[in-house]
């Protein structure tokens, strides 16, 4: 059996990080490290391979997008030269194959468009995707993106479930009633679909504040019960950062006629979620459980939207509720999507890479490939890229549309949230036995923030 671990280490620009408790300083650890092992001991020279990091002495393989590639070592495309893709003319074109560009395409297609995916990456499915390496014969698979979800295993509300079922696609999974945590002070589990369970967690390991932090996460909740009950009632697929908001649930839904006092909660929804746990939750070990909830979107409280909560506050604590693991991978997400759009005659193009999306008396009318040749769009140009990616591929023309002028003047003024290192580590578990670990355990040692001034803050957990 082969096993694979995956550590993540984010700029000190991220939102959060993840890094080692320092037990000693950092440059009297380096120096004794290199004294002890300048001499390589039973040929090991994985110490010593870090004094010289030459591209030539350090690189195993290499990632080359030209179309000559410039080492003799090993070569692995990467994600592609971009340079792939045919002229034509579709309904719509779809930039990128992210979670929602497929949906985007996949669903666009079903209702009788003529969809076209175009991808720069020679893989579907943006962050939501495998990549295998082999070594000694094994074969070692990595998760590039998100690897925890609820709701994949049966109709739920989880948007990406009901995708697939309007596709009438299947995806199957495994699931686990739990998530493991190894922290300094030792391993703790948080139990999904337990809400006794979650009261006993927050006793063990709050001590005497526990019954603080029950009365907390309870005010908490009920601070945001309406609006989390509104997620039982409105699809997600509804959630719009804008007035429709109103017209895609107002019209539909009794919950919301019966609730009235939703409508003055609907700021919350969109608003950073820490101004809503700074009212209620004191407790450090709350207010760190909390910051992992949301290190799942992408953040910590600060920095994450409250509807990202309202979720968790609700669906996580269903009897029914489970996390589920993909079989085959992350990357059978975007399969799924991929199988959802081709069925119903969309076409995907894989290592096509978009220079620019063409405007015409204000619209889009079409995109630009790489490779220079044109694809025409009837209806619409939809980009699953950045914002600041997107607005790139516009250049500024004489007399565009003002709102296009003020999009790309505003773009820059978007938080910006740092780069992401991923650190991919592999073991040969074979033999080894696993069956005493109750859920995958994520392994998280210390939890740091920057504050206001950009002074990180370290935290354990």
């Amino acid at each position: 059996m082969k096993c694979t671990l995956a550590a993540f280490v984010l700029s000190a620009a991220t939102a959060s990080a993840f890094v080692p408790v320092p037990r000693a300083p950092l440059t009297s650890r380096l120096a004794s490290t290199i004294e002890e092992t300048e001499a390589p001991v039973n040929g090991n020279t994985n110490v010593a391979q870090t004094e010289d990091t030459s591209r030539d002495k350090v690189m195993t393989f290499s990632y080359d997008m030209s179309m000559e590639p410039a080492y003799e070592k090993p070569t692995y495309p990467g994600t592609g030269n971009g340079m792939s893709g045919d002229e034509g003319e579709y309904d719509i074109i779809v930039i990128g194959s992210g979670m929602g560009g497929l949906a985007c395409s996949a669903l666009s297609a079903k209702y009788g468009s003529r969809v076209l995916c175009l991808e720069s990456h020679i893989k579907v499915g943006g962050s939501a995707h495998t990549f295998s390496r082999m070594h000694d014969g094994g074969k070692y698979s990595f998760e590039v993106g998100p690897s925890i979800f609820e709701g994949l295993d049966r109709p739920s509300l989880n948007p990406l479930r009901m995708i697939f079922d309007i596709l009438e696609e299947t995806m199957p999974v495994k699931t686990y009633k739990g998530l493991g945590y190894w922290t300094p002070e030792g391993y703790w589990r948080f139990p999904i679909g337990d809400r006794a369970a979650f009261d006993k967690l927050l006793m063990d390991q709050c001590g005497e504040d526990g019954p603080k932090a029950i009365r907390e996460w309870n005010a908490l909740r009920d601070r945001l019960k309406t609006l989390g009950g509104s997620t039982q009632a409105v699809a997600l697929l509804n959630l719009r950062q804008d007035a429709g908001f109103l017209a895609t649930t107002a019209g539909s839904l009794p919950f919301v006629l019966t609730h009235p006092d939703v409508f003055g909660d609907l700021s919350l929804t969109f608003d950073d979620l820490s101004k809503t746990v700074d009212e209620f939750v004191t407790v450090p070990f709350l207010r760190n459980f909390i910051d992992t909830m949301c290190i799942f979107c992408g953040f910590p409280a600060k920095g994450a939207m409250t509807a990202h909560l309202l979720y968790i506050l609700e669906r996580f604590f269903e009897e029914e509720a489970a996390f589920c693991v993909p079989i085959g991978g992350t990357c059978e997400l975007g399969e799924t999507l991929q199988r959802g759009l081709e069925k119903y005659g969309g076409k995907l193009q894989l290592n096509a890479h978009v220079d620019e999306i063409l405007i015409e008396d204000g619209r889009a009318v079409g995109v630009r490939l790489k490779n220079g040749k044109i694809v025409k769009a009837k209806k619409a140009v939809v980009s699953n890229a950045t914002p600041f990616d997107t607005v790139k591929l516009m250049p500024e023309q004489e007399g565009e549309r003002k709102e296009l002028t003020k999009w790309r003047s505003e773009i820059g003024k978007l938080p910006r949230h740092g780069a992401i290192s991923h650190l991919f580590l592999a073991i040969d578990a074979e033999g080894l036995d696993l069956s005493h670990i109750q859920d995958p355990a994520h392994l998280i040692i210390q939890v740091s923030f920057p504050d206001e001034n950009g002074t990180r803050e370290y935290k354990s957990i």
